[in-house]
């Protein structure tokens, strides 16, 4: 039996190819993962909150079982079916976008350390929301029909999660806007009531309990993220505004720095080219007479001393003269004229 190697090398390149992943798509993948890296808190919590409704919204219509409500919302994706696929699933993926958008959170907040909120803030809500994120990512992994003691515990890390967001803000972000101490206080008094709405009256079942919590969680968080907006519009604002100042009153300055530069430049010039003529003819005695001045300069050294008898003869006799201690030679002169 003979086999045929380039059927068997044409196999296996085929095959290696189909395992490659093409440039085009690698190079769209890793845009997509920067964008997600870069991305706004407020687009991350728009992505979130829209994957969060559009796939639960698609669970509740495509479900096989119409009174699910009277339970919660955790049924909808315990019955193996492809409704219960994208209910899990969405919560998977919506679970993993929170944890980009706590991400982004620390990094806005950091920007913001000991201007709007206290040291550490930043890792606290990286730490807050990223629990909150992977308790609804788990949650979706690991559901109710699986393991329910697993799948209960999980959703107690997001409910304290979110707690600890609700009462660690009003000391940690205390320089933030007053809304968000506002909307935290409401969230309080509409979790309180929705609390005693399930538990002490009974008016409500677990699906509507369920409904009040992640309506006031993503509430507050729409307020926390406007608010966080705002702080970092306003310290981007504070950080240009003397820059541009100092770069105005610079700009005259040199302006006319450069003008009167200009200006004594250009009389100069003139003035060069104006006396060029009249001042070739006259430098040589000009050279002369500064060397004749240094030539007869006296010297700044100290004085000689005479002596008390003058030498010098008189005019026409040739006498000497004996002339007192401190006199000059004009009055030798006038004492041999004598």
């Amino acid at each position: 039996m003979r086999i045929d190697l380039a059927s068997v090398s044409a196999v296996r390149t085929g095959f290696a190819d189909s395992r490659q992943t093409p440039p085009e798509n690698t190079r769209s993948q890793r845009s997509m993962l920067s964008a997600l890296l870069t991305a706004s808190p407020l687009t991350l919590a728009v992505l979130a909150l829209s994957v969060l409704l559009g796939g639960i919204g698609v669970a509740i219509v495509s479900t096989s079982d119409p009174v699910w409500w009277h339970e919660h919302f955790s049924r909808l994706g315990s019955f193996g079916d492809a409704s219960s696929a994208t209910f899990n699933g969405t919560l998977l993926i919506g679970g993993c976008v929170v944890l980009l958008f706590a991400r982004a959170v620390e990094r806005e907040l950091r920007r913001l350390t000991r201007i709007h909120v206290r040291r550490g803030t930043a890792r606290t809500a990286r730490i807050l929301f990223s629990a909150v994120g992977a308790s609804l990512a788990l949650t979706g992994c690991v559901p109710l029909n699986v393991n329910t003691f697993v799948h209960e515990h999980i959703t107690m890390v997001m409910v304290l999660g979110f707690a600890g967001l609700l009462l660690t803000s009003p000391f940690l972000m205390h320089r933030m806007p007053r809304r968000l101490l506002a909307s935290t206080i409401v969230a309080f008094l509409y979790l309180i009531a929705g609390a005693w709405l399930f538990f002490g009256a009974g008016a409500i079942n677990l699906a509507l309990f369920e409904v009040i919590s992640f309506s006031a969680m993503f509430g507050w968080s729409a307020v926390f993220v406007v608010c966080l907006l705002r702080c970092c519009a306003s310290l981007a604002v504070a950080t240009e505004t003397p820059a541009a100042a100092a770069s105005v009153s610079v700009t005259p300055m040199v302006t006319e720095s450069i003008i009167e530069r200009a200006d004594a430049a250009s009389s100069v010039a003139d003035a060069a080219t104006g006396s060029a003529a009249l001042s070739a003819p006259a430098a040589a005695p000009a050279c002369s007479t500064a060397r004749a001045r240094r030539r007869f300069r006296r010297p700044m050294g100290r004085r000689p001393v005479r002596s008390a008898m003058s030498t010098r003869p008189s005019s026409g006799r040739g006498a000497r003269v004996h002339l007192p201690r401190g006199r000059k030679a004009s009055a030798a002169r006038a004492a041999s004229e004598r």
